[in-house]
């Protein structure tokens, strides 16, 4: 009985196929270059599964839901590759603000320095 469960959900799974060579190029790009790792995890995925990996797979290179995946599956789809990136405002503030603090971060290592 449960096999027949998983097997009539993994008939229901998702694909991200047929991407073009120019968003190939720019999801490699981020897996390279960007800084943030869950916008290189998530075009790292929309790359599996254009390779044919299943969610299930997915998840599990990744250590999330399957919820997670079909999630960032939606945002690619809705957004481009644009949409693997955390929205403005997400994370921790920084507590160092330049154009408050930079006069005296450059006071203080002259000071230190000479």
């Amino acid at each position: 009985m449960i096999k027949k469960a998983k097997l009539e959900y993994s008939l229901k799974m998702r694909y991200i196929n047929d991407l073009d060579a120019k968003t190939i190029e720019e999801l490699e790009m981020i897996i390279r270059d960007d800084k943030r790792y869950k916008s290189r995890y998530r075009s790292q995925a929309i790359l599996l599964s254009n390779q044919g990996k299943n969610v299930n797979e997915i998840a599990d290179i990744f250590g999330y839901k399957i919820r997670t995946i079909y999630r960032w599956f939606n945002h690619f789809d809705l957004e481009g590759v644009e949409g693997l990136h955390d929205l403005e405002g997400r994370g921790r503030k920084a507590t160092l603000i330049e154009e408050v603090h930079s006069k005296s971060v450059h006071e203080s290592i002259k000071k230190n320095s000479t």
